[in-house]
């Protein structure tokens, strides 16, 4: 979520399943097939289809969302498609509640929206910059003079509700704050932020790198400047003047429109699993509201009003084209490539232009897309993880039937491989936790993996996503095999890759690491580490039989002392391991509320830290007074060295901090 590389946001937006640490330390690379059928665009087709026909677009509707809720795995979804001011088609497909067999309904079924509400938070500041109340330039500290928040002054330029709004605030990805237990759990916003301000770790201004809380600051400087609550001002100055009835950040949910919300879904083994509803503990980021297809409509006509829909006015014509403007270019040198509007992602396609947002909670996903040039909009949401590639897929499709591609295929321009082989390695978000075991969520899942093929065409692979081949349009820019997408590249002084962008993917920039922080890396200190300790285990537990049986003496007191060191370091960083991918598993659950056993693990490697610096010792001295034989000599010292590997290794991913 274009087939973008599957970085989503917040984190809690990618529930990863269980064995994802040890999971990906043991993953190898799938070789990458490029058929054929691949290097052919889009279709093409001079009879093309239009919006002005409701029963035409229903019909290519009916067709499409009937398969991807099969191939997907999704048990309901709502469309709505807006064009010239009015409804084109609003319809509900497949179930809200699979139990009760309630089918969707587009204008009655609640479902959660997550990040795709964020328009509305940039909707309200820009309502507050065109009352002449905030600046978009100013420091936002400037606005928080009675609240319990303060931006420290990391960097000589401050930050400003410009860098917020595309995302370019120089934040750390968090997610402290960003989900609670229970609706009772839920604390004043200024209280949180405070609580959870990340830390900045750049100039604002330099990259892209998406941030909720970033969003949730945002939405707190329009509270203070209006001395009111954020959710009671969108819904007086946004909500209520665009009829949205249905959609609220109330939590839990008003009593009127709980029987409408749509569960939320799972597909584990064959079946679909109900997953439980999430507290979300920042409003202004968007989890918190939920809302229906035919309200999210609404909402789209009010931009391609021009700031209104039916009598109300929102925002004025010039504040609306201001937010639909290109504020940040990522890429300079790749000019097609997308980067932010004010608050909306471009997502251009097709020579398009296309502004909106994507969101998630947990188990839904939701997509608004808006083509201003052609007064048209789409609103696609479904209740499962299934619509992470959906919503991507929907909307290339219909820009595709509707506004296909006319653009000639690309040749790729010799001297193609030998460049391409340049850029191989593993580029990382700049969307991950510096300073938090949260880091080795995002290193683990947000590193792009850049290779080859054998014809010299370039290969992309994610956590969670297909692998993706690409041909070069020019050094450095390249286009997607079989798809409208494009993948750029920024070098330094001396012609070096640094950094990787996807063209559809605006609020990202890729970061090119060193090879001692690769997955590959990683992998093998992980998969290496793990069979080290669980052999030392092995002979450890079995040494006092051995000896029984051959009849030995006992080992020296130093022996056993070293042997038993190194047991209790290869059970302790064991325990870690198992902890933390526990936790990986249950990632909601411990950032809503960290539990005893997170809490353990997080004291953990400090102790094993200890013993590895023992262990160490001791494998100078097992070879200088020859302890035991020199096959275990050796075992201890492989192992020791494993153990030292991986304090580095979970020092790097800050699950041991230092």
């Amino acid at each position: 979520m274009l087939r973008t590389i599957p970085e989503t946001y917040p984190m809690t937006s990618q529930r990863v399943q269980a064995g994802v640490i040890l999971t990906v330390a043991v993953l190898v690379s799938t070789p990458v097939i490029t058929t054929a059928s691949q290097l052919d665009g889009p279709p093409r087709s001079s009879d093309r289809p239009e919006l002005d026909d409701p029963a035409e677009v229903e019909a290519w509707l009916d067709e499409t969302m009937a398969d991807q809720l099969e191939e997907h795995r999704i048990p309901g979804a709502a469309v709505v498609v807006v064009s010239d001011g009015e409804f084109v088609v609003s319809k509900g497909y497949g179930y809200a509640d699979l139990d009760a067999r309630e089918p969707v309904a587009a204008d009655e079924t609640i479902f959660g929206v997550g990040s795709t509400a964020k328009l509305l938070t940039w909707t309200a500041v820009m309502q507050g910059v065109e009352a002449g109340d905030l600046d978009l330039d100013r420091d936002v500290n400037d606005y928080l003079t009675d609240s319990p928040v303060t931006v420290p002054d990391t960097y000589p330029r401050p930050i400003t509700l410009e860098h917020l709004g595309t995302h370019t605030a120089g934040y750390e990805d968090a997610f402290g704050g960003t989900l609670v237990d229970e609706p009772s759990d839920l604390r004043p916003l200024g209280e949180v932020l405070a609580e959870n301000q990340p830390t900045r770790v750049r100039p604002p201004g330099e990259f892209v790198a998406y941030s909720n809380y970033g969003a949730g600051l945002a939405g707190h400087v329009v509270a203070e400047q209006y001395e009111t609550a954020f959710t009671e001002y969108v819904e007086k100055r946004i909500l209520d003047p665009l009829e949205m009835d249905n959609s609220t950040y109330e939590q839990p949910l008003p009593a009127r429109l709980r029987p409408r919300l749509a569960s939320e879904y799972t597909y584990q083994n064959g079946e679909y699993r109900a997953q439980p509803l999430q507290t979300w503990g920042m409003a202004p980021e968007g989890g918190a509201m939920r809302s229906t297809a035919t309200d999210m409509g609404r909402f789209m006509l009010a931009y391609l009003g021009e700031g209104s829909h039916g009598s109300e006015r929102i925002l004025e014509p010039e504040t609306v084209r201001e937010m639909h403007r290109q504020h940040f270019d990522k890429a300079p040198d790749a000019p097609d490539v997308n980067g932010m509007a004010y608050g909306f992602i471009e997502m251009d396609r097709n020579d398009e232009r296309i502004v909106g947002h994507w969101g998630d909670t947990a188990s839904s996903r939701s997509m608004l897309a808006l083509l201003p040039e052609r007064d048209t909009g789409v609103f696609v949401v479904y209740n499962s993880p299934g619509g992470q590639t959906a919503r991507f897929d929907f909307l290339q499709a219909f820009v595709d039937r509707y506004y296909p591609d006319s653009r000639a295929p690309v040749v790729e321009p010799p001297g193609a491989a030998e460049r391409a082989d340049r850029l191989t390695g593993d580029y990382r978000s700049l969307t991950v936790s510096e300073t938090t075991w949260h880091r080795a969520f995002g290193v683990l899942t947000r590193t792009v993996s850049v290779g080859t093929t054998e014809d010299g065409y370039l290969t992309t692979r994610q956590f969670g996503g297909e692998p993706r081949t690409w041909i070069e349009q020019r050094p450095g820019i390249y286009d997607a095999v079989g798809g409208d997408e494009q993948l750029a590249f920024r070098f330094d002084e001396e012609g070096a890759p640094t950094h990787l962008f996807f063209g559809n993917f605006g609020p990202a920039t890729y970061e090119r690491v060193p090879w001692y922080e690769s997955l590959s890396v990683y992998r093998a200190i992980l998969l290496g580490g793990t069979l080290a300790f669980v052999s030392t285990l092995a002979l450890w537990a079995g040494a006092a039989v051995r000896r029984r049986i051959r009849e030995t003496s006992a080992p020296s007191a130093r022996e056993r002392v070293a042997r038993a060191l190194l047991g209790v370091v290869s059970l302790l960083w064991l325990s870690v391991a198992a902890i933390f991918l526990f936790a990986t598993i249950e990632i909601d659950a411990e950032v809503a509320s960290p539990s005893s056993l997170l809490r353990v693990g997080l004291a953990l490697p400090y102790l094993a830290l200890a013993g590895t610096l023992g262990a160490s010792v001791f494998v100078a001295l097992a070879w200088r007074d020859a302890y035991w034989n020199t096959p275990v000599r050796i075992h201890y010292t492989l192992a020791t060295v494993a153990a030292v590997l991986f304090t580095w290794a979970l020092y790097s991913l800050r699950i041991l901090g230092l």
